[in-house]
């Protein structure tokens, strides 16, 4: 099948499909990886700090490459606050670093709402295109209608196979920073050094 070809049974709401399939099928590997990471190249960072607290270097870690070290350890410094000031920093902390996986997630998400709207209206292009053939022919070819709804539905089950896996990732991805989050505020409480005396 050359492209043409692809393109007359999928039409423009396919390829539309095909360029966010690709865009999303990027950002789930690319944060699969990057989450996964994270996470691992932290619990090192928390389990070497458990063995030897001395290690902690709050301006070394504000430096690192992660940004869950990052976050750690700029909320770990010595500051006047109580545990309610600890868990608003994490917070504000946590959305300064995670600003770009966080916009990586609303497009993902994008991307499983648009799937099937795009597939819906890829079908609906494709049906106009067959009833206009009928009309303009005096006996209907049952065949060339059930092909030409085939090809309609086309799109639909794309949009639908982009949506499935994608909302699945997003949901994980979601999961995960939750999870990150919940981990923060332990570790920062368990390590953070007590305010200084006033």
């Amino acid at each position: 099948m050359n492209v043409p070809e692809l393109y007359a049974r999928i039409g423009p709401s396919g390829v539309a499909l095909a360029v966010v399939a690709v865009v999303a099928a990027y950002l789930c590997a690319k944060y699969l990886v990057y989450l996964g990471w994270t996470g691992w190249a932290f619990r090192r960072h928390v389990a070497a700090l458990a063995r030897d607290p001395a290690r902690l270097d709050a301006a070394a870690g504000a430096r690192a490459g992660n940004p869950l070290i990052r976050i750690f350890s700029e909320a770990v410094r010595p500051a006047y606050r109580g545990a309610n000031d600890l868990r608003a920093e994490l917070a504000f902390l946590f959305h300064k670093h995670f600003r770009k996986v966080n916009r990586a997630m609303t497009l993902l998400r994008l991307a499983s709402v648009i799937s099937p709207l795009l597939g819906l209206l890829g079908t609906v292009l494709g049906i106009t295109k067959v009833f206009r053939a009928i009309g303009a022919q005096t006996a209907v070819n049952p065949a060339v209608l059930a092909n030409g709804i085939w090809e309609a539905l086309t799109t639909t089950i794309i949009g639908l196979a982009i949506t499935v896996p994608v909302l699945c990732f997003t949901y994980f991805f979601r999961m995960q920073i939750i999870g990150f989050q919940v981990e923060l505020t332990e570790y920062a409480g368990r390590f953070a050094a007590p305010p200084p005396e006033r």
